[in-house]
């Protein structure tokens, strides 16, 4: 056999493998799709915040409906009446200002069309804890809330606006635990774009659209975007080269790394609670949503293999992802022994994937040719 041969014959072997390791990516990747977001546990932060009898109506209610997160109902109960601790008029009697009342501040007109006797007792009471809770969780399932697409929407027509709907997922996240994204449908960069729960910057923009954002920082935007409001200051150009004080290549020299300067219409920073649950949610998923870096305001993040905090990143989040990698080896036409080595990136057309290979050793399985670099 040829020596030209076997460099080719290796070079197949390692195609085939490649192949092989886009095949499981690609079923892990449909896996994480079928699956329903998270609800989660009660985070400590929860458990020291919501009363004990109210978390557990929040979790048994959220039973009535399919994909239905307990923190969802929870974060409605702390915005609306602080859990039903609040004084203020309506809460454990009559009627505020504009009608509502009960814990979950229900119109008459809309208790009346979704009330919920939750308890049992025969009455369908507003203000009655269990009933009100049962209740909301009937009228957000009504409105779809049980399709990650539709969230934002279902909480919309609890109160018709969007700032009402930030704090309400924010709290949210932060109730449960379940720090895990969960992968949006298949997303292009010009479709992310165009979506208006992401704020730009000119260059953030242009960079998008000429395609040197990485496929997985668009599709972890594409995750963040379905619930948040997600502003994105750079990913590639006006980011220095080099990592701050090193001589490393940063990765958003690479298109492979994004700076978020604000979550749901608040900057990041050590008192940014949207921000912080975003960061944990982000460092708990799994990959490839996870990134392999994360910079945040937030030492004790540190706990997570990747995350790192210091004075350049107290108001943003750094998230990073290093270079994909298939490593084998082959042989020159004269003998000699060299190493092959691809990066990867998968980029995404409509419902389908299909891999750019960058070349980072032409000449290993071409025979001719100088070195090339992604």
């Amino acid at each position: 056999m040829k020596p030209a041969a076997v460099a080719l014959g290796v070079g197949g072997a390692l195609i085939a493998v490649l192949l092989a390791v886009l095949a499981i990516g690609g079923m892990m990747l449909g896996a994480s799709k079928a699956a329903g977001a998270p609800a989660g546990n009660p985070s400590v932060y929860a458990v020291a915040d919501i009363p004990p009898e109210m978390l557990a109506i929040y979790r048994k209610a959220a039973e009535t409906c399919p994909g239905l997160s307990w923190a969802v109902l929870a974060g409605i109960g702390s915005v609306e009446t602080d859990h039903g601790r609040s004084t203020l008029p309506g809460v454990h009697s009559g009627e505020n200002f504009a009608g509502a009342g009960g814990p979950m501040q229900f119109l008459q007109g809309t208790w009346d069309a979704y009330g919920v006797d939750g308890d049992g007792d025969g009455d369908k009471d507003r203000y009655d804890p269990t009933d009100a809770v049962f209740g909301a969780a009937n009228y957000l399932c009504a409105n779809g809330v049980g399709e990650p697409d539709k969230l934002r929407r279902a909480i919309w027509h609890y109160n018709h606006s969007e700032a009402y709907i930030d704090d309400v997922l924010a709290r949210a996240a932060r109730y449960s635990d379940a720090a895990s994204l969960t992968a949006a449908s298949a997303t292009s960069a010009a479709a992310l774009a165009d979506n208006p729960n992401l704020i730009l910057t000119e260059r953030a923009r242009a960079d998008l659209l000429a395609g040197v954002v990485d496929q997985r920082v668009v599709d972890y935007l594409a995750a963040l975007v379905v619930n948040h409001r997600i502003s994105v200051s750079v990913f590639k150009t006006g980011h220095n080269q080099f990592v701050a004080g090193t001589d490393r290549v940063s990765n958003h020299y690479y298109g492979r790394a994004v700076d978020i300067y604000a979550v749901d219409g608040v900057d990041v920073s050590a008192s940014a609670d949207g921000a912080r649950a975003v960061a944990e949610q982000s460092l708990g998923s799994a990959p490839p949503l996870r990134p392999d870096e994360l910079g945040s305001p937030w030492p004790d993040l540190e706990r997570y293999p990747g995350a790192f905090s210091d004075s350049d990143h107290a108001d943003h989040l750094h998230v990073g992802w290093r270079a994909s990698a298939l490593v084998g080896i082959g042989f020159l036409g004269d003998g000699r022994l060299v190493l092959i080595s691809f990066g990867l990136q998968l980029v995404r057309t409509g419902r389908h994937r299909r891999c750019r290979k960058h070349l980072q050793t032409a000449i290993l399985l071409a025979g001719t040719g100088p070195q090339e670099r992604p």
